[in-house]
C-alpha cells in the first residue's frame, strides 16, 4: 500500500472564484482519500489584511490576505511573500501550483525547486496565458507570464491539464508527453432530484413557462451572441424565459449594452443574481435548458469552465456555440446542441430545437452518465493520486 502524502496547493485565485473550485474538490477528495492537504488561496473579502485558517479533517485551507484596488485581485506581491514563507515552512512530498504563470504562485514554486529538493513539484495547467491572458497585460509583465509558462514547467516533474489545447501547447513548449496529464474538471456538486414542476414551485417560476438558464459570473463579448440567440427564439416561442444565475461582472460598456436588452425584454430576462448552492440546484432542476456561451479565440479553446461540469450532471440539455474543450465533450458524447461560435441564427436554432425535441432527455442522460463514469472529482483524484506516485518516483 503507497504511503499517505502531505500535499501542499497554491491557489492565485480568491475563495470560491475560478480555479479555486478545481482545487478545493481535488483537495477534499484527496483528502477523503487520508491525504493531507494544505490549500493555499486568497480571501474572498476585498479589503482583508488577516490570515484566516480552517481546519476539517485532513484539509487545512488557508485564506491569504486581499487588496483589491482595481477591478480585479491586487495585492499579488504580498501573496507571493506569504506563499514562499509557506513552502519554505512546510513539510510536504508534493507541491501542485494552480495559476503558476502569475508571480503570487511562480515566485514561491520556484522557491520550492531551489531550497525543498525532495519535494516533487507539479503545475497546473487550466488556462492559456501565452497567446491568451498574457496578451491583455502590458510589458514587461506579459513578457514574464510568458516566459514562465514555458520555462517553468522544465522545472518540475509534472504539469496537469484540462484539455487537449492545453496539452499540445505543452508539448510545444518542449514538454516530454509523458510528463503532461489530462484531469479535467468535474461538477462542483451533485445533481437535484425533485422534479422540474417542484423545483418551480419552490423558486417562484410559472411551471407552463419555457426556462433557459446561464450560469456565471464573468461574461464576455459572448454575453451579446447569446443575447441576441435568445431575442431571435423569443419570437417564436414567446413564454420563453432568461435567466441569469450568479454575479455578473460586468465591465461599464457591457452594462450599458446589456441594459437594453433588459429594457426591451423585462418580463422575460430575469437576473437571478448570486444563490447558495441549495438554490443553484434548484434552479438548474427547473430549466429546461441550460446556456454556455463562449467566445471564438485561444482562450476560450484551452478552458473547461467549471460550470460545465454542473450542467453535464444535472440531466438538462445544453446549448452552446462551443469551442475548444467544451465542443469536444458535446460533440464527443452526444451530450448537447451545439452552435458556430459566432452563428446567432444557429444559436437561436439550437435553442428552439433543444425545447421541442423528443430526444431532450436522452441528450440530458448522456450527459449523466459520462459524470457517473469518469466525469467527477471521485475518479479525478484517484488519477491525481496516481500522478503523484508516478512523479515522486521519478525523483
Amino acid at each position: 500500500m503507497e504511503r499517505k502524502l502531505d500535499i501542499l496547493f497554491l491557489n492565485h485565485n480568491i475563495e470560491k472564484y475560478g480555479t479555486y473550485f478545481r482545487c478545493v474538490n481535488l483537495a477534499k477528495t484527496l483528502a477523503s482519500r487520508g491525504h493531507r492537504i494544505t490549500l493555499i488561496c486568497s480571501s474572498r473579502e476585498d479589503f482583508i489584511l488577516r490570515i484566516e485558517k480552517r481546519v476539517q479533517g485532513n484539509l487545512t485551507t488557508i485564506l491569504l490576505p486581499r487588496i483589491k484596488l482595481a477591478q480585479y485581485h491586487t495585492g499579488h506581491t504580498l501573496r507571493a511573500l506569504l506563499n514562499s514563507f509557506y513552502v519554505l515552512k512546510g513539510h510536504f512530498d508534493i507541491l501542485h501550483s494552480f495559476v503558476f504563470p502569475v508571480h503570487p504562485i511562480s515566485i514561491p514554486t520556484i522557491v520550492a525547486r531551489t531550497f525543498k529538493r525532495r519535494a516533487t513539484i507539479l503545475l497546473d495547467g487550466d488556462d492559456l496565458w501565452k497567446g491568451g491572458w498574457a496578451n491583455y497585460y502590458g510589458q514587461p509583465f506579459r513578457y514574464l507570464l510568458e516566459k514562465t509558462e514555458d520555462i517553468l514547467p522544465k522545472m518540475c516533474s509534472g504539469i496537469t491539464v484540462v484539455s487537449e489545447l492545453m496539452r499540445e501547447r505543452f508539448k510545444r513548449a518542449g514538454i516530454p508527453e509523458d510528463k503532461i496529464y489530462y484531469v479535467p474538471n468535474c461538477p462542483t456538486f451533485e445533481r437535484e432530484v425533485i422534479g422540474r414542476d417542484e423545483a418551480r414551485g419552490r423558486i417562484g417560476l410559472d411551471i407552463h413557462d419555457k426556462v433557459l438558464i446561464s450560469m456565471g459570473h464573468t461574461y464576455t463579448e459572448c454575453l451579446f451572441i447569446l443575447l441576441d440567440a435568445f431575442a431571435a427564439a423569443l419570437q417564436k416561442v414567446p413564454n420563453l424565459k432568461l435567466i441569469f444565475l450568479g454575479k455578473m461582472a460586468l465591465s461599464d460598456e457591457f452594462q450599458k449594452r446589456m441594459d437594453v436588452y433588459i429594457a426591451r425584454y423585462p418580463d422575460n430576462i430575469i437576473l437571478a443574481g448570486e444563490k447558495d448552492i441549495p438554490e443553484v440546484k434548484q434552479y438548474i432542476a427547473a430549466s429546461d435548458a441550460l446556456l454556455l456561451p463562449m467566445d471564438n479565440n485561444p482562450i476560450e479553446e484551452a478552458r473547461f469552465p467549471i460550470r460545465l461540469g454542473d450542467y453535464l450532471t444535472s440531466g438538462r440539455p445544453i446549448i452552446s456555440n462551443a469551442v475548444g474543450e467544451v465542443k469536444r465533450i458535446l460533440k464527443t458524447y452526444r451530450c448537447g446542441y451545439l452552435a458556430g461560435p459566432t452563428d446567432v441564427n444557429g444559436f437561436s436554432e439550437r435553442i428552439i430545437e433543444a425545447l421541442s425535441d423528443k430526444a431532450a432527455d436522452e441528450v440530458g442522460k448522456r450527459a449523466m452518465k459520462i459524470v457517473d463514469e469518469f466525469l467527477n472529482w471521485g475518479k479525478a483524484a484517484e488519477d491525481l493520486e496516481a500522478i503523484y506516485y508516478k512523479c515522486m518516483g521519478r525523483q
